[in-house]
């Protein structure tokens, strides 16, 4: 039997690792309402109630990468957080959460530590099988931006002047009434928010369109043909912008 370096897999908080980690732990609950009666012939039965999920994690008090100050912002103003769990085989993961609780521990002559707890709100997607990430390269397929800057599946950059501008992602299948989810967080530092939509490769959309809104995202796109399709990110106006990482992955209802 293979292992498993516990130490590959990080967590990140709008797509910025959370910095110093020791250690975290991921559960996923399933509630059992007790359905028996008297026709259950002396045995306990139950019926399949609500589904939630939380994550717990261990860090050193950090001055780099997201630390105590940003995860209490998150607390303080109320806010959700894209949350991102990378490394292993199960993984990524991804969700939206809420910060449940953070605690800074500072002992005396010893070394200040930081841990925490998310909630999940909503579902928790684990990309692997038939909801495998399908995005691997954001504009792979081109791009006319301006400026564009990419790395592991971002954009540190994506800059449109003025007019129209596209940037497509490498092909994958898609089928007619497949839904896909689109993940990710967006910095809109000025200018247009963008649309994303399916798109056929070397042709029109074949899904609906949706803008995105600055901070989380966590979009749907139903396909109407079945093709090979790309993620087309767009702009119809002067637009400076940074993403997470972006995943796209086919929706499975459950």
């Amino acid at each position: 039997m293979s292992k498993i370096n516990a130490t590959l897999l990080l967590l990140y908080a709008d797509g910025v690792v959370i910095a110093a980690q020791k250690g975290c732990s991921v559960s996923v609950e399933q509630d059992l309402p007790d359905a028996s009666n008297k026709e259950s012939g002396g045995w306990a039965e139950h019926i399949n109630g609500l589904r939630n999920a939380s994550v717990d994690f261990d860090a050193l008090f950090s001055t780099t990468g997201i630390s105590a100050g940003e995860l209490m912002a998150y607390i303080t103003g109320r806010t959700s957080l894209l949350l991102t769990i990378v490394g292993g085989v199960a993984f990524p993961m991804v969700a939206e959460v809420d910060m449940a609780s953070i605690k800074i521990d500072a002992p005396q002559e010893g070394v200040m530590s930081l841990s925490g707890s998310m909630k999940v709100q909503g579902a928790f997607y684990q990309l692997k099988g038939t909801s495998a990430d399908l995005l691997t390269d954001p504009d792979s397929g081109g791009t006319d931006y301006d400026t564009h800057t990419d790395a592991n599946k971002a954009f540190s950059s994506l800059i449109n002047l003025a007019g129209t501008a596209y940037a497509k992602s490498n092909s994958f299948s898609v089928s007619n009434g497949d839904v896909i989810k689109v993940v990710l967080f967006v910095t809109l530092n000025s200018g247009q928010l963008p649309d994303v939509a399916i798109f056929q490769v070397g042709g029109s959309a074949i899904s609906n369109v949706v803008t995105l809104t600055a901070g989380l995202n966590i979009v749907t796109l139903t396909v109407t043909s079945t093709q090979t399709g790309c993620l087309n990110i767009s702009n119809t106006g002067a637009s400076n912008l940074s993403t997470s990482p972006i995943y796209v992955f086919k929706f499975v209802a459950s």
